[in-house]
């Protein structure tokens, strides 16, 4: 439960599991996370008395939006930071990675990969640890033909050298993320739960005609000191 106005409480109906020892610690994730001052735990159930120890864990709200682009399109994202696995070349020039930014202008208006199979992708590097809440994809146009990538999985790191996916939920399978269907129009998608980190990857998996892909991530900044919004139980008796 947690007030809504003075004297009113708005009583959240998930029932959440408990603990089943008296030692045990039992973490339960809420999400959405609880924006309110007040909260309160009705036991459901227990075992011989209702007795509960236990800590919330969260951070502070304040009003800033964890949605605002973080820097491809506008170029704060400097060149450097933006690199990929291969890069290709045509008769006018190369098509290099920092070219990848969202609504890219110009004959040479994205980041086309060398080879088109597997084991390209695109990586920023946000130099800080960020949360990141979304990602836009964009695709490019190549001498009249439409290049686009039409679905993509997201690696993350925090120091550039070991590497997790992103997963649907509690599955260990990465997430396959919808693509483009067209070179010019946005794709966007969010990150529930967002990921915590410095390096994103984006690893193309299947495409129209090249890989070819123009970005943008949208985020905040992240406090190192905070965690994710969470509520243990402690029991005992």
């Amino acid at each position: 439960m947690k007030p809504q106005k003075p004297g009113w409480w708005l009583l959240d109906t998930e029932v959440f599991e408990g603990n089943s020892n008296a030692y045990g610690i039992k973490e339960n994730i809420i999400d959405p996370p609880i924006l309110a001052r007040y909260i309160r735990v009705y036991p459901a159930q227990a075992y011989n008395r209702p007795t509960l120890r236990m800590e919330f864990l969260g951070c502070e709200v304040d009003g800033k939006s964890c949605s605002v682009p973080l820097g491809m399109e506008s170029g704060e994202i400097k060149n450097s930071q933006i690199t990929a696995s291969s890069a290709k070349t045509t008769w006018f020039k190369v098509w290099e990675p920092f070219l990848a930014r969202l609504n890219q202008k110009g004959k040479l208006n994205a980041w086309r990969a060398k080879s088109n199979n597997n084991q390209q992708w695109l990586q920023i590097d946000l130099l800080t640890i960020k949360k990141i809440t979304a990602i836009a994809t964009q695709g490019a146009n190549s001498m009249s033909y439409e290049n686009f990538v039409k679905s993509y999985i997201i690696l993350y790191s925090n120091q550039g050298s070991e590497w997790k996916s992103y997963t649907d939920g509690s599955s260990t399978v990465a997430k396959v993320f919808t693509g483009n269907e067209d070179s010019s129009g946005h794709v966007k998608h969010f990150f529930n739960p967002p990921i915590m980190s410095r390096f994103i990857r984006i690893v193309p998996r299947t495409w129209y005609n090249g890989i070819a892909l123009r970005v943008e991530l949208f985020g905040c900044d992240f406090p190192q000191e905070l965690g994710e919004i969470s509520l243990s139980f402690f029991s005992f008796l």
